[in-house]
């Protein structure tokens, strides 16, 4: 069932990171109905440059989330009534060389949000978390019933900021939606996906150094992921909830990449176990689609 895109006409939209992959795909659907939508970033790539100049109600704002006079002018200007917080430093190495920048943008830049909405009587808030805050210590597939366990200072910043949103939303009685996102795919990806970096190497001929690939990750497709998102944020039982974005389904990286290269007739290009594995790594991350199931099907009461 497609998700009810209806429900987001007349409604003003922010999109944080909507300079991004991830927040300028979510636009490119919003973007379809009569919604008022505001992408921020620091930065914008050709997929939002493109829809701020074919789109009348879509806006480019350059904004910095560590910098709280952008924010509140920012906020004052786009008065959401909906608010798609995807903006974040991603970095997934094991020391915490990057650590504070990464604390500044992902915790420090999500409370500088935050405070900037507190006069802003939005219906919904929901923020892209990662499947990686359940760590290496959880049986797989993940529930949001687990005690997290991140691996890698960014996964640590995500849970940090996971917890800042709920109990600050509590305090001040905002609405809120934890979106634990698994592993995503899709065309015009960023050249830091692995996904990315393989079909890169593949199609110039050039040998693609990998791990051995037994790590085995729950992948979705960028559109699916999307259309439950908007799904999700159809429904009022998923206010103040945790929920796994995700298939329920395993591949390994070794399967993918297998499979990715014979499609092209190039297996002789992978080098699977020139790389070691990452300290800490993730065996199996995969999740229970259960809670997703359950809110997709409820009704309003």
């Amino acid at each position: 069932m497609e998700p009810n895109l209806r429900f987001f006409d007349d409604k003003r939209i922010l999109i944080t990171g909507g300079g991004g992959y991830l927040g300028s795909k979510l636009a490119e659907i919003l973007a379809t109905t009569h919604a008022e939508i505001h992408l921020l970033d620091v930065k914008f790539n050709e997929i939002a440059v493109k829809l701020n100049t074919e789109y009348t109600h879509l806006s480019n704002i350059v904004c910095d989330l560590t910098n709280k006079e952008e924010i509140e002018n920012a906020i004052n200007f786009s008065q959401p009534d909906l608010v798609f917080h995807f903006a974040a430093l991603l970095d997934r190495v094991r020391d915490f060389s990057n650590y504070d920048q990464l604390y500044k943008v992902n915790v420090e830049g999500t409370l500088n949000l935050l405070e900037g909405l507190k006069r802003v009587n939005y219906s919904g808030l929901y923020y892209a978390s990662s499947s990686e805050v359940y760590g290496n210590k959880n049986p797989s597939p993940f529930r949001e019933d687990q005690n997290p366990s991140p691996v890698s200072p960014y996964s640590l910043t995500k849970l940090m900021a996971e917890n800042l949103i709920s109990t600050y939303s509590l305090i001040k009685d905002k609405p809120y939606t934890i979106l634990r996102l698994f592993n995503f795919y899709g065309s015009q990806m960023p050249p830091t996906f692995f996904l990315s970096q393989l079909e890169k190497s593949l199609s110039k001929n050039i040998p693609f150094e990998m791990t051995g690939g037994e790590q085995k990750r729950d992948f979705i497709s960028i559109e699916v992921l999307i259309e439950l998102i908007l799904k999700v944020a159809n429904k009022p039982k998923s206010n103040q909830e945790i929920i796994n974005i995700c298939s329920g389904q395993a591949t390994s990286i070794k399967e993918l990449a297998l499979r990715t290269a014979s499609y092209q007739d190039k297996l002789h290009l992978l080098r699977i176990g020139a790389l070691p594995y990452r300290l800490n790594e993730i065996w199996e991350m995969i999740g229970d689609t259960n809670k997703l199931s359950k809110i997709l099907s409820s009704t309003v009461d």
